[in-house]
């Protein structure tokens, strides 16, 4: 006998696998298509489950009593939707259930033996038009007879999944009852899934229900049968309606397969103490995961149907808290009073903790202010989950909110080490931090750094590494279409320029230092600045703005405020000067002065609007940005990005990602980078393209090699350390702190070497860094390096914070010979490696020490930044430009106009004297001539070269 590989065997097995757990087999006379109801297994789940209300229904409605209950019920339907009448019901003379959900936990067995008596049944072929040879359905899911899910089959080895979702598109009217009813379509293949939540025709978006890029195999079955061995099964049902499925602005939400994996995988076995890693990529739904799993773990019971978490609170690092979230955790509240959001301060925190409110929605910088307040709070297990998890979570921040919800008292056999009772105190504080048998942290972040991993992450038994414990990758993302690749089209400009030593001398530097400030010296170069923002608004005219329907914006990402003043003033020149339809917006922190003008954020931009609302409208097309929106900021209609700034590895993630959203007509998305290469790019995505994992957790020996060193150093000792601490833990008066530490900072002040101070501060921030990180997850404690963090925090603010720099004067000896920007690359793709990605270890970089610093002639530093930017003018051509601006600087009539007019307005009649020049050259170089005549983009950038060289010159003179 051959193998049935049609799609009916498809379908039969489908429902064998149903009816052996459960499910009853209907047939399509089952259905009506009136009501859209399996009308007998209506009424005889209502008959058999509420005897009462229907005979109190019956007494009213004497007549035609089934009917009435049925067109009752169609309204109902009709009026608020399936998923409102079968978790609330609906009361008409009585209150009728229409699905009891499975309970929480046992304390109430009548509640089990209801959840057991609804009716899970299954239609095959089912035709739901009210004509003779009508359209049919694979599959339709019921519950109480009730539609809740259509699903359409396909097999392989006679039509692809994409069949499936043309049927739904095309062949199904999305005005048709059935489907307005259902919470959820399906189509599936023996190897994809995909589904909708709502018909609409051409127009419906069907999402990718998968476990990953691809299905894995299965043995015996085939790779999509967990849509029925698993989704389909009436516990996984029941949780979906009562917890999952909800509506927002008019649309039925059903969660996407990893949300709901990741949300049942840690509510399987939640363990109080123990922390748990989400790596989910921009793209998969992180704010309705966390919604989600809130509800669901303050809903969670242990074997003695107790809470296993009396209180959740959700954590965002951003210091006002995103409203989304918010919203979206009280959105999913079916209870009034479940969830307090704190967006007013931190003792309306305090207040919701002391009260116990079920569900807390804050930022995390608010629990430095409420130690004191809630130390007396009675014991309690909290789940923390905490969006977009980085360092602040393994800080200060991270300490706060555990000593805040941790009683826990220090053993006898720790607290021997204790001297006195100040030693007790600080053992005691040590212990709340690294030990936290109450406290659960679920973190999600897209991008987890060494840190987060080994805080939050799971450590591989065999291997030692550190891996999340549910990923959704960046590249699932992308290949299923929820963000958009920033990689696949990036251009490089590098750019050339050459610097020529101005003095006779050749004097010494810090090498590494003086190539850092020859660097921005040429950054903040006028003409740099000048040639860039022209290349920018030549790129963003040309292409930028005919995308995404002519709605498309790009952010240009700076190195310094100073910079990002600075382009936006040219930008607006060059704006005003070329009459274009744009305006820019910048963002920076505090204020700038340039020209004797001090600039912030209000008076450099012409709104009264934030930068973030501005961008919004659509005469704002370009932002220009330093260290502001390069994280958490959500604009779908940004397409370019032009990168002034060096990246690398998590903010090169971070920043470029700002790309990748999404938004309707947005094909593509482009980066112009004026200063990275792009192999320093993909190895910065690389770790976080697949599956992110550490490769070993931080050896604690790291801490003791760094004490030695500090140690080493001379400048403070162990003696005087113990001083300090009990001082500040007996509460001494802070002049009294002073006084203990003025002699070692007189010691510091005596050191000749900069560079010893400079490495000395390095070694203090590393132990401090990483002591703060480390004393979490030490397993057991230690007052020495604890009183040494304590010692370090306080000389660190009073050791000098800037080193007196070793390039001082190097400005003075340089100027620009030549600067040129390579314009000749074309865009394409960055390709990432498929596998996962690992991170070193955080103590691999050593414990730090000295380390003597190599100075270099100026000659050395300027020749290897020329050989890095080399320019192809030879000294030839740039005699005779440097002669067609003496000559233009010697023309009378020309400078006379310069001096009273405008650069703008000069710009109109300049090319008629460029063109003088030119032809003078003609007379005498015909080949620098054509090198310029034949390129357009060459002459014209030579032109505005030479106009603003005059108005320099003469702005000088003058």
């Amino acid at each position: 006998m051959s193998s049935d590989t049609s799609e009916k065997g498809f379908q039969n097995d489908v429902i064998d696998y149903l009816t052996s757990t459960g499910y009853e087999k209907r047939t399509t006379n089952d259905y009506d298509t009136t009501s859209c109801l399996d009308i007998d297994l209506v009424l005889k789940f209502i008959h058999a489950t509420q005897p009462k209300a229907w005979k109190k229904f019956e007494k009213v409605n004497k007549t035609n009593t089934e009917a009435k209950f049925i067109s009752s019920l169609m309204k109902q339907i009709r009026k608020n939707g399936t998923i409102e009448v079968l978790r609330n019901g609906f009361r008409d003379i009585a209150k009728f259930e229409l699905f009891y959900a499975k309970p929480n936990n046992d304390l109430n067995p009548e509640l089990e033996a209801k959840f057991n008596q609804n009716i899970f049944s299954v239609i095959d072929e089912l035709e739901y038009q009210n004509k003779d040879n009508g359209n049919r359905l694979d599959l339709v899911i019921f519950i109480n007879g009730i539609p809740i899910s259509t699903i359409e089959l396909k097999n392989t080895f006679t039509q692809s999944v994409w069949r499936a979702v043309e049927q739904y598109k095309n062949d199904r009217d999305p005005a048709e009852p059935l489907f307005k009813n259902c919470l959820v379509h399906f189509a599936v293949s023996d190897k994809e899934i995909f589904m909708t939540t709502k018909l609409a025709g051409k127009s419906t978006r069907f999402l990718p229900f998968n476990k990953g890029i691809e299905n894995p195999e299965v043995k015996d079955n085939y790779r999509t049968s967990y849509l029925y061995t698993e989704i389909l099964q009436k516990n996984q049902l029941s949780r979906l309606i009562n917890n999952f499925i909800f509506e927002e602005d008019g649309n039925v939400i059903f969660p996407r397969f990893h949300q709901l994996d990741c949300v049942n995988m840690l509510l399987n076995e939640p363990v109080p103490g123990h922390n748990y890693l989400i790596q989910h990529s921009a793209g998969s739904g992180k704010t309705k995961t966390i919604a989600w799993l809130a509800h669901g773990l303050l809903n969670k019971f242990d074997e003695n149907n107790k809470r296993i978490y009396d209180m959740v609170i959700v954590i965002s690092d951003r210091k006002v808290i995103d409203a989304q979230l918010q919203d979206q955790v009280k959105a999913i509240e079916r209870k009034q009073g479940v969830v307090e959001k704190i967006d007013k301060d931190s003792k309306q925190l305090a207040e919701a903790i002391k009260s116990g409110t079920n569900i807390v929605v804050t930022t995390i910088h608010k629990f430095s202010y409420i130690l004191d307040e809630i130390g007396d709070v009675e014991d309690r297990n909290y789940a923390i989950i905490v969006d977009e998890a980085h360092s602040s979570q393994s800080g200060t921040h991270s300490e706060n909110v555990k000593k805040g919800l941790t009683n826990v008292e220090p053993d006898m056999d720790t607290l021997d080490e204790a001297e006195d009772e100040y030693d007790e105190f600080l053992l005691e504080e040590m212990e709340k931090r690294r030990n936290t048998p109450n406290l659960s942290f679920f973190a999600f972040t897209a991008t987890p750094k060494a840190k987060t991993l080994e805080m939050f992450g799971k450590k591989d038994p065999d291997f030692g590494d550190f891996r999340p414990h549910h990923l959704y990758s960046m590249k699932q993302a992308i290949k299923e279409g929820f963000i958009l690749d920033v990689l696949e089209n990036y251009l490089t400009y590098p750019t050339y320029f050459k610097l020529v030593k101005t003095v006779e001398d050749d004097p010494e530097f810090d090498g590494d230092k003086a190539k850092r400030v020859l660097r921005k010296f040429v950054e903040l170069h006028k003409h740099a600045i000048s040639k860039k923002t022209e290349i920018m608004l030549d790129h963003f005219m040309n292409s930028t703005i005919h995308k995404i329907k002519d709605k498309a914006k790009a952010m240009l990402v700076t190195g310094s405020r100073k910079e990002a003043v600075l382009y936006k003033l040219e930008f607006d020149r060059q704006i005003k000067a070329r009459n274009l339809p744009i305006k820019t917006l910048a963002a920076f922190t505090g204020s700038i002065k340039q020209d004797t003008v001090e600039y912030t954020e209000s008076n450099i931009n012409d709104t009264e609007k934030s930068v973030k609302e501005a961008f919004n409208d659509d005469e704002y097309k370009i932002l220009i940005v330093a260290n502001k929106f390069q994280t958490g900021f959500d604009q779908p209609l940004l397409h370019t990005m032009y990168i002034n700034k060096q990246l690398n590895g998590v903010a090169a993630v971070q920043t470029l990602s700002r790309a990748n959203r999404i938004a309707p007509h947005k094909d593509d998305t482009l980066i112009l980078d004026f200063v990275n290469d792009t192999d320093t790019i993909r190895k910065s995505f690389e770790p976080y393209y697949g599956e992110t994992s550490l490769e070993k957790e931080t050896d604690y020996h790291v801490l003791y090699e760094l004490m030695e060193n500090i140690y080493k150093g001379m400048i403070f000792d162990e003696e005087e350390v113990e001083e300090l601490v009990k001082a500040y833990q007996k509460g001494e008066h802070q002049s009294k702190l002073h006084n203990l530490l003025e002699e070692p900072v007189r010691r510091f002040n005596r050191i000749d070497d900069e560079a010893d101070k400079s490495q000395f501060k390095k070694l203090l921030r590393r132990y401090q860094s990483i002591y703060g990180f480390m004393a979490q997850l030490l397993p057991f404690s230690d007052l020495a390096l604890e009183k040494l963090y304590l010692y370090v925090k306080f000389i660190n603010r009073l050791l000098p914070g800037q080193v007196p720099s070793t390039v001082h004067g190097l400005l003075e000896d340089v100027d620009m010979d030549s600067y040129k920007i390579d314009t000749r690359d074309t865009a394409g793709p960055i390709t990432l490696d498929d596998g996962e990605g690992q991170l070193p270890g955080m103590g691999d970089g050593g414990p730090g020490t000295f380390n003597e610093k190599e100075k270099e002639r100026l000659s050395q530093i300027i020749e290897t930044l020329n050989e890095a930017f080399a320019t192809d003018f030879g000294e030839e051509d740039k005699l005779y430009v440097t002669q067609m601006a003496n000559n233009m600087m010697a023309n009378e009539d020309f400078i006379n106009k310069v001096k009273h007019n405008p650069q703008e307005n000069v710009a109109a009649i300049f090319d008629k004297i460029f063109n003088k020049e030119l032809v003078n050259i003609f007379l005498s170089n015909e080949s620098f001539y054509n090198k310029i005549s034949n390129n357009e983009q060459l002459r014209e950038r030579l032109k505005q070269d030479l106009l603003d060289y005059v108005y320099e010159e003469q702005g000088e003179q003058a």
